[in-house]
């Protein structure tokens, strides 16, 4: 039976770790990276919402086609069939007939709006602001997402180098353990001045567990953002020391940053251009207070399964009884009558045709308050998008506000956290010649160790907090977002 010291099995664990990291750093080469760029022109082209916003863009083109084709005429076609009983107009005749028929008619139709006060082309206008308003809003969308996407990204970041500092920690812990084995197994420690490093090795076992979990759950919340199967075979690039700070937040003051983002936030454009299609919709709604006209004409035609034709004409003796002088005489009177025959279905098309054109013209007098009270609410509509829009730009100055704040708070911890590393580093060093020495215990030694590595995990905490901060500043005033 096999029996292993804590130390063994320690250094096993260790081997076992080393191998699993060089295979994991193999099957990562063999793995596609995706650097920011990339995530956000992925997520750009596949996000759900920005779908939806370029659909809303697509409506909003229709709506203007629309618009504009009001200002062209229309033409209709109509068809008709009818079996008509009982004492019925013949179309083809205009003659009561009592006679069972069958009938078709056609027609042609057009018509072209000449004045309407002005609706059409004020709800030309408002679309086309609409449409500008639409893709405006596509586009805030997309730049949403691509900080989202961002925040993902450098949460996966922070998570990998979390994890590298964990295990470096537990190397250097595991190196120090079989340190102590050989300067007990000398005889110049006692054999329990290893438990505490024993204690502190589970402990770091357990933040690579945790720092493990934490990139598994980074991963899988950039994958979704990015609407990727959670089994997908994907890694981001990591910059390194690429990555750049290129905006002080104490060198930049808020009204600077509220100016910039009114400019480049398409949130604040598009309610500017909500705000003016409000008003046109008052135009659009009192032009129902003129007279409209309108020109149309039309063309038409009809058939009877009873319409005849005459064919030619015969001529006949019609004898009539009349009396001269009081004796009865019979006189031959010659007279015509018509050959008839069943009309063929284009003649009577071509037979009956007629045409017409005219002018409409309507004038509003009184429509039980229609069209007060659509002007009346166009102009409550014209009112609470205007409000919207000055919530909007208090929202913005107040998220504006914040952000530079959360900057500058982010800039201040992550200098500090910057020094506590120095001065941690250096009492650790002195920890480390003093426990070699044999001037202080297992315990001191592992405490000054545990300071060092929280402040190290505190400036890794800060300084991807003072990345993202600092990126959403670029975000407000109008910088594109990327890391190098």
């Amino acid at each position: 039976m096999f029996r292993y010291t804590c130390t063994e099995l320690y250094a096993m664990r260790h081997i076992s770790g080393v191998f699993i990291l060089i295979l994991i750093s193999f099957s990562t080469q063999g793995q596609n990276l995706w650097d920011l760029r990339e995530c956000i022109e992925h997520a750009v082209e596949n996000n759900i919402s920005i779908q939806q916003a370029n659909l809303n863009v697509d409506l909003a083109d229709i709506q203007l086609k629309q618009a504009k084709q009001a200002r062209y005429p229309s033409l209709n076609a109509n068809s008709g069939l009818s079996w008509n009983f009982g004492r019925t107009v013949d179309p083809t005749s205009n003659d009561f007939n009592t006679e069972t028929f069958f009938a078709n008619t056609i027609s042609l139709n057009s018509g072209i709006m000449l004045f309407n006060g002005g609706r059409i082309r004020n709800t030309i206008k408002q679309t086309q602001i609409d449409r500008e308003a639409s893709m405006k809003d596509a586009q805030q969308m997309r730049n949403d997402i691509s900080l989202q996407v961002a925040n993902s990204y450098l949460n996966v970041l922070f998570a990998k180098e979390n994890l590298s500092i964990a295990q470096n920690q537990y190397s250097l812990s595991l190196e120090q353990l079989n340190q102590i084995d050989k300067l007990i197994n000398a005889g110049a420690r006692p054999s329990n001045e290893r438990l505490d490093l024993e204690a502190q090795l589970a402990t770091q076992e357990q933040r690579i567990v945790q720092a493990e979990n934490n990139l598994e759950i980074a991963l899988l919340g950039i994958k979704q953002l990015l609407q990727l199967d959670p089994n997908a075979n994907f890694e981001v690039e990591n910059p390194g020391e690429a990555i750049q700070v290129t905006l002080d937040p104490e060198l930049i003051s808020l009204e600077e940053i509220y100016a910039s983002a009114l400019k480049t936030q398409l949130n604040i454009q598009s309610q500017e251009l909500k705000n003016e299609s409000a008003l046109l919709g008052i135009d659009v709604a009192k032009s129902a207070y003129f007279p409209s006209l309108s020109f149309g004409g039309s063309v038409g035609t009809n058939y009877s399964n009873r319409g005849v034709r005459v064919d030619g004409f015969t001529d006949e003796i019609i004898n009539q009884t009349i009396f001269i002088n009081g004796n009865e005489t019979t006189v031959g009177f010659p007279q015509s009558f018509p050959i008839l025959s069943d009309n063929p279905y284009t003649n009577q098309l071509d037979e009956n045709l007629s045409y017409g054109f005219g002018l409409q013209l309507n004038i509003p007098i009184y429509n039980n308050y229609s069209a007060k009270g659509n002007v009346e609410r166009a102009k409550i509509n014209a009112l609470n998008t205007q409000l919207a829009g000055e919530q909007i730009k208090n929202t913005l100055k107040s998220n504006v506000q914040q952000a530079l704040a959360n900057a500058k708070a982010a800039k201040r911890q992550f200098d500090v956290s910057e020094k506590s590393v120095l001065a941690q580093n250096a009492s650790f060093s002195n920890a480390q010649k003093r426990f070699d020495l044999g001037a202080i215990n297992t315990f001191d030694y592992v405490n000054a160790k545990n300071q060092l590595d929280n402040a190290e995990l505190n400036l890794l905490i800060a300084k991807y907090d003072y990345i993202f901060k600092t990126k959403v500043l670029d975000f407000y005033l109008g910088n594109p977002i990327r890391l190098k």
